[in-house]
């Protein structure tokens, strides 16, 4: 890389002799400008910004040490070069003090300059691979809190963080959240019919310039991306009602925003209001339920209002899927409460509770009754043992089974096939 560097230097024989005897390219320099003194330089040094500065140390009007302390007060990056005479050593030691970059005695050898002028460019290369690697460092910083920041508030309203654990991280985190009511509105971008490829990131942008334009109320709101389709939005406020008129008001800009998108509708979903951290998730979930019962084209950019008796039957459907699910998969070791929630999007705490309301008993409970129900058809129609039959049912630990089993059916496994062989025996032909 070639650098640019500028001459101080009252003697004008002196000044001409270095300008036009030393090879500055081969030293990756180009000579930008002269001047006889600090006073004439510095405003030249200002238009041109060079790296360097060659100047002699005792010159007329401004001497090289009042330059050298403007420099580093206005211009720190700059490197100064000081060509000094033997009877100058005080002055020398007192631009050392000011930070001076390379000390070189007159009369000046151009090879010997051309060396301080080398090492000079070797540092300026230093610093800015290291300004590079800071900024990098810093992007990158950046770049992974934006990221830690979506995963903490994703883990909050998909149900996978208590609150305890998301304030000790929105701390950390600078996530001010904390507020007497809560309301999720979730946007999910919907490709219009027949419309060009197009990115989502629009919505995304057109989203983001909403919030902006609210500015009275940009700390009333907090918003992150599940995905380049979906944004979701935490509303904090005072009451049940702020929020109600504040989603509203959201819903109505998107609406007139998204209604000159030509590639993309926004379906919007907007969950019940909520006291509480940990119950952000059913809000969440809520408003997810709504949109995926409502994704109608015609709905498009309309806020879906809370329809309690839609909702319940939305909420049966997703239960009935659930539990066809679990009835298909009772004997996959791995299947859980998680696993069973992401087959019909929602996120695991507010799953439980649906699942607690529609089924009348929790999940663990249905995926055991299912699977010992199972066992006891195997152990009435098969010679298969207790341990065979507790690995085809799901379970890795025999012993295990036994014991779920006999808490269910009132006795272990080998006495209820006993009891049925014996009971299949005493009926009369």
């Amino acid at each position: 890389m070639t650098y640019k560097v500028f001459l101080v230097e009252d003697a004008i024989v002196t000044r001409e002799g270095i300008r036009d005897t030393v090879d500055w390219a081969s030293a990756g320099y180009q000579f930008c400008g002269e001047a006889p003194d600090g006073e004439i330089a510095l405003p030249l040094i200002y238009e041109r910004r060079p790296e360097t500065v060659i100047t002699d140390i005792k010159m007329p009007f401004m001497d090289d040490l009042q330059l050298c302390r403007i420099l580093k007060e206005t211009l720190p990056a700059t490197k100064v070069i000081i060509l000094s005479g033997h009877d100058e050593f005080k002055y020398a030691q007192e631009a050392i003090q000011i930070g001076v970059t390379e000390y070189l005695l007159k009369p000046i050898i151009p090879q010997e300059l051309l060396m301080a002028l080398r090492k000079v460019a070797r540092r300026i290369d230093e610093e800015h691979q290291t300004s590079a690697h800071l900024q990098a460092l810093q992007a990158q910083m950046v770049s992974q809190r934006s990221m830690l920041r979506e995963r903490c508030l994703l883990d909050l309203v998909t149900g996978n963080s208590s609150a305890a654990d998301f304030i000790e991280q929105a701390q950390s985190l600078e996530v001010d959240l904390l507020a007497p009511w809560y309301q999720v509105l979730v946007i999910r971008a919907l490709a219009r019919a027949g419309a060009p490829d197009a990115s989502p990131y629009g919505v995304q942008q057109q989203v983001d310039a909403i919030i902006a334009e609210s500015a009275g109320e940009i700390d009333s709101i907090v918003s992150f991306k599940q995905s380049l389709e979906e944004i979701i939005l935490i509303l904090k406020g005072e009451t049940p009602a702020a929020l109600a008129r504040q989603a509203q008001r959201l819903s109505e800009l998107i609406q007139r925003q998204m209604a000159a998108q030509a590639a993309y509708l926004a379906v919007i979903g907007v969950g019940h209001p909520t006291e509480r951290l940990g119950m952000i998730a059913q809000s969440f979930a809520q408003a997810q339920a709504q949109i995926s019962a409502c994704q109608n084209p015609t709905l498009a950019g309309t806020p879906v209002q809370p329809d309690h008796h839609q909702e319940q039957r939305h909420s049966a459907g997703l239960i009935a899927k659930a539990r066809s699910y679990i009835d298909a998969n009772y004997a996959d070791p791995d299947i859980s409460l998680s696993l069973v929630a992401a087959q019909v999007l929602l996120s695991p705490t507010y799953f439980s509770l649906m699942f607690g309301r529609e089924v009348g008993e929790t999940f663990i409970e249905y995926l055991t009754n299912v699977r010992i129900r199972r066992a006891m058809e195997l152990l009435r129609t098969t010679s298969l043992t207790s341990s065979e039959i507790a690995y085809q049912i799901g379970y890795h630990n025999p012993r295990y089974f036994y014991s779920v089993f006999h808490k269910v059916a009132g006795l272990p496994p080998n006495e209820f096939r006993r009891r049925h062989s014996l009971a299949r025996i005493s009926i009369p032909r």
